[in-house]
């Protein structure tokens, strides 16, 4: 196996778990199988793009990755009129790929790589849940950033705060909040190992 079947293969377990995970929040509209489809389509064009030479040295591979994976998602998503309502693509300068995937929500400390598809689901739908019952502002910040993909900037202007650096903070308080929530409703459903 040669540096770039390593890599690959390397980056394609370490990722799987959080890649399903963010895009089944991102696009909810996509079944567990479309999303794990996906995965496998963006590595199979990760491995092309790498012995193809159109990958940049120094490439921040998590952020490549996802990037790649989102863009399929998005398509597979509009392509299968599954769309709710279009979801633009993120450009680099709208959004910091790899901040928002390094915070996003943990998953990965929630879901196991053991985990089954109906366990998955069934944490997915805890997930989903218990932002909505989150109070305001945590509410609106969470999904407004990892959602809507706003900037910091933005949720500052509405939700009328003086800067960005409280919303980052109320953002970390929100988050830690939430997982808090999650591991109890984990707790209480047995969907705890």
């Amino acid at each position: 196996m040669d540096d770039y079947e390593i890599i690959v293969n390397d980056w394609y377990l370490r990722l799987r778990n959080h890649f399903i995970n963010t895009i089944h929040n991102r696009l909810p509209v996509l079944s567990i199988e479309d999303i794990e489809d996906v995965y496998s389509e963006a590595f199979m064009a990760v491995r092309d793009n790498l012995l193809n030479g159109a990958v940049k040295e120094g490439t921040n591979w998590k952020s490549y990755i996802f990037r790649i994976g989102l863009n399929m998602a998005i398509n597979k998503a509009k392509k299968e009129g599954k769309m709710v309502h279009a979801i633009d693509k993120p450009t680099d300068d709208d959004i910091d790929v790899e901040e928002r995937f390094e915070t996003s929500l943990s998953i990965n400390d929630l879901v196991d790589e053991e985990d089954d598809k109906e366990r998955l689901e069934k944490r997915l739908e805890v997930l989903g849940r218990e932002i909505r019952y989150l109070p305001e502002p945590c509410e609106t910040i969470l999904k407004s950033y990892y959602y809507g993909q706003f900037s910091l900037t933005d949720i500052m202007e509405e939700i009328h705060y003086k800067s960005t650096d409280a919303v980052k903070a109320m953002k970390y308080r929100c988050m830690t909040r939430l997982k808090d929530r999650i591991k109890m409703a984990f707790k209480m459903l047995n969907l705890t190992d």
